[in-house]
């Protein structure tokens, strides 16, 4: 058994309190964007071994603005989403809380939505083909998502149910009952497993996988898949709006997060099955 007992604060600058949930998604988003830079230089590299030649690869320059406004629209994207799925009857009679996202508050399937708009936009602008930005996006962002959720720990949010199990966690921010550690239960399967399985995947089939959406499959079914379960094991999720349902607002978003991906696998079969049929 752990007690975790660590202080919130980071450090004060000119009377400011900075919270590690801060400094760790920042690391976070900075880390997903080195991922993203590497993977599309690749691509740049060995663009002739695309199964989609037919499109444009940005530039770099290009492609630091895309991650810079896409880092702007996922933060406001998790928050709404936090705000809408999970707290809307709180925040309606807090609204000046509403950007207080230092204290903690950001939903991952709210910036996903927020991510995915977004990059539709910068595809149909720059004729990028959409499943090129996505897998490089998926690949990066599963490395984001794990250090993020060491921000949940730090922060003692999203803590589990009460257990008695040998790994269990005290947070002493809580109350004094050992608890499923389930922000580092999601920080691995849904971001480091994923993440590796992604990396290994796309060094073994090269960039012949690039653009076929299978990456972006492989990350929505993973995550979506860990997400569902780990949820039973949490203690602050609260019941969907669908009062008929014993799921979280959580799974519901994840369920939907798992058929995106199943669709993306069938989507490219029907593309290839008629590309093979029009070539004959």
């Amino acid at each position: 058994m752990f007690i975790w007992s660590g202080d919130p604060t980071a450090f004060t600058c000119f009377g400011l309190s900075i919270y590690w949930y801060g400094v760790i998604y920042a690391l976070s988003l900075l880390s997903a964007w080195m991922v993203a830079t590497w993977a599309l230089q690749k691509i740049r590299n060995g663009k002739q071994y695309l199964p989609i030649l037919n499109t444009s690869i940005p530039s770099k320059e290009d492609f630091d603005k895309f991650m810079f406004f896409a880092i702007v629209w996922t933060v406001v994207g998790a928050r709404l989403g936090h705000i809408i799925f999970f707290d809307l009857e709180y925040y309606i009679h807090h609204l000046h809380e509403v950007i207080l996202i230092r204290y903690g508050g950001l939903s991952f399937h709210g910036s996903v939505l927020a991510l995915a708009l977004y990059t539709y936009y910068f595809c149909k602008k720059n004729v990028v083909y959409w499943k090129i930005i996505l897998d490089v996006l998926c690949l990066a962002g599963a490395l984001g998502i794990g250090i993020g959720r060491l921000a949940n720990f730090v922060n003692q949010e999203l803590y589990g149910k009460v257990c008695t199990s040998d790994f269990a966690v005290i947070f002493t921010l809580v109350d004094q009952l050992p608890r499923y550690p389930t922000q580092l239960f999601e920080s691995f399967f849904e971001g480091f497993l994923n993440f590796w399985l992604l990396i290994i995947i796309f060094r073994l089939k090269g960039l012949v996988i690039i653009g076929t959406g299978m990456l972006t499959s492989i990350f929505c079914i993973v995550y979506s898949s860990a997400r569902f379960v780990i949820e039973f094991y949490k203690e602050v999720e609260t019941i969907t709006y669908f009062k008929c349902l014993s799921l979280t607002v959580g799974q519901i978003l994840s369920l939907a997060l798992f058929f995106f991906g199943i669709f993306v696998v069938h989507y490219q079969k029907y593309q290839n099955k008629h590309s093979d049929n029009g070539a004959k």
